[in-house]
């Protein structure tokens, strides 16, 4: 025998609108969030500052507290290469900046050559003696260091691949960098 068919009622759904709405709020804030310029959150402990602090324990690669210099990890572009790129960067930015002296960015390369979070940001004048550079100047090259992606990944001699520390400095004169150490 026939079964009798249920009819749905649809006025259940008459708050869908408002729903519809928020939801393309929600995309349009997502994108405008994707497509902004991010700088680093600076944070500054007792043993340093950072930027891009956010921890990530990586359980997958290796660590064997290696240095970029044992493992050939500087980076593949020559400084002066590097330099180039950098003054590009900075001119397209067209911001004026005073101060001399270095700053450093200290991190680790992961075991898929990436650059992990929780760098630690060091600056000095000249005479290597700790020193403040404008947020915005750091921040600019925080941003170029972030264009930086052909790290070399490092592996043992049995092709196990694992983590290693590297720096990147740029030498600042005048508010110009001018010369990318190492």
């Amino acid at each position: 025998m026939g079964q009798k068919k249920q009819k749905i009622n649809f006025r259940i759904f008459k708050s869908y609108e408002p729903f519809k709405k928020t939801m393309k709020l929600i995309i349009l804030l997502t994108s405008l969030f994707m497509t902004c310029q991010v700088f680093g959150q600076n944070i500054i402990l007792p043993d340093g500052e950072y930027m891009d602090t956010t921890s990530n324990t990586d359980t997958k690669c290796k660590n064997y507290n290696a240095y970029y210099y044992q493992v050939g990890g500087k980076y593949p572009e020559s400084s002066s290469s590097v330099l180039k790129e950098v003054r590009i960067f900075q001119q397209k930015k067209n911001k004026r900046y005073f101060g001399s002296g270095y700053i450093t960015f200290r991190f680790t390369v992961d075991c898929e050559g990436k650059v992990m979070k929780k760098i630690q940001v060091m600056q000095t004048d000249e005479m290597y003696k700790p020193y403040h550079f404008s947020r915005d100047l750091v921040n600019e090259l925080f941003l170029f260091f972030n264009t930086m992606k052909k790290w070399k990944i490092a592996k043992t001699k049995q092709g196990d691949v694992f983590n290693y520390f590297a720096f990147i400095a740029f030498k600042i004169n005048n508010g110009k960098v001018i010369n990318i150490i190492p």
